[in-house]
């Protein structure tokens, strides 16, 4: 890797580890701070590819798990937020819409599905969903839906800015 893409890649795992801690102790917040850390992934993948992302993903996520207080929140970013910016890149990378969506809500659900397991596992009892299970998940899937939208606004605006120079890996 070139001195370029380690200052980056460096950046953005120290600015994923801030956000993480801010995701940590202000609860109330923590969806922008997720939004936040896919968006540090998204601009590795952007500027430099999707292996360079990925290398910054499991740099992230391994000292996430060591420095983040909140264990459930390291998760989250792992199994979700950090991988999903590499999962939009490869997703829509000249397949159909309608694949693309579809491959896109497989790992979303695939990513529920084992948080709820895992969460299970570690507090060993079902959480609560105040309004059903069924009612949560369709409601996530419409944020989900917003979240990779905005990623996508969010990406474009980057690029309309032309700071980075970034490559067409992303």
């Amino acid at each position: 890797m070139s001195t370029r893409k380690i200052t980056y890649a460096g950046m953005m795992v120290a600015l994923t580890i801030i956000f993480l801690i801010f995701a940590s102790i202000l609860p109330r917040a923590n969806s922008i701070f997720y939004i936040l850390c896919s968006v540090s992934i998204m601009i590795i993948v952007w500027l430099f590819g999707i292996k360079e992302g990925f290398i910054v993903y499991i740099a992230s996520s391994l000292l996430g798990v060591f420095l983040i207080p909140n264990k459930f929140v390291a998760m989250v970013y792992i199994l979700i937020f950090g991988l999903y910016p590499i999962i939009k890149a490869l997703c829509e990378r000249g397949f159909p819409i309608y694949i693309e969506f579809f491959l896109k809500f497989l790992y979303y659900n695939l990513a529920l599905i084992i948080l709820y397991f895992m969460f299970k596992l570690i507090i060993r009892e079902l959480p609560h969903f105040k309004f059903g299970m069924l009612l949560t998940v369709v409601s996530s899937e419409v944020i989900f839906i917003l979240y990779d939208y905005l990623l996508t606004l969010i990406l474009q605006k980057l690029k309309s800015f032309k700071i980075f120079g970034g490559t067409t890996h992303g």
